[in-house]
C-alpha cells in the first residue's frame, strides 16, 4: 500500500464564502463520506486547505492501486453533484511519518 493526496477542487475560487444550499449540502456529504475511510485507517488527514488564490481540499488517502483511487473518487459526493472536481497525485508517498 501506498499513500496518495488526494486534491478537491472546487468549481470556483470564492467557493468556500459563497456556497449555495445545495452546494453546502454536497458539501457536508462530502464530510461525512471521508469520515468513513478515516476511521478504517485509510486516509490520514483531510481538511480544506484555504489558500488565499482558490480554495480546494486535500486528503492523503492510502490504497493498493489506482482503481481504488477511482472508486473513492467516483463516489464523493461533493465531485458526484458537480460541485468540485478531484485528483489524486499518483506519485505514491512511500514513507508518511507523523503522531502517533
Amino acid at each position: 500500500m501506498s499513500w496518495y493526496l488526494y486534491r478537491l477542487l472546487p468549481d470556483r475560487a470564492d467557493f468556500a464564502d459563497t456556497m449555495t444550499e445545495a452546494e453546502r449540502a454536497a458539501m457536508f456529504a462530502h464530510v461525512e463520506y471521508w469520515r468513513r475511510p478515516l476511521d478504517e485507517g485509510r486516509v490520514l488527514i483531510y481538511s480544506p486547505v484555504a489558500d488565499p488564490q482558490h480554495s480546494w481540499g486535500l486528503a492523503i488517502v492510502q490504497a493498493d492501486s489506482t482503481a481504488e483511487l477511482e472508486e473513492l473518487r467516483a463516489g464523493d459526493p461533493a465531485v458526484r453533484a458537480g460541485v468540485a472536481s478531484a485528483d489524486f497525485l499518483l506519485l505514491p508517498m512511500p514513507v508518511v511519518a507523523g503522531q502517533g
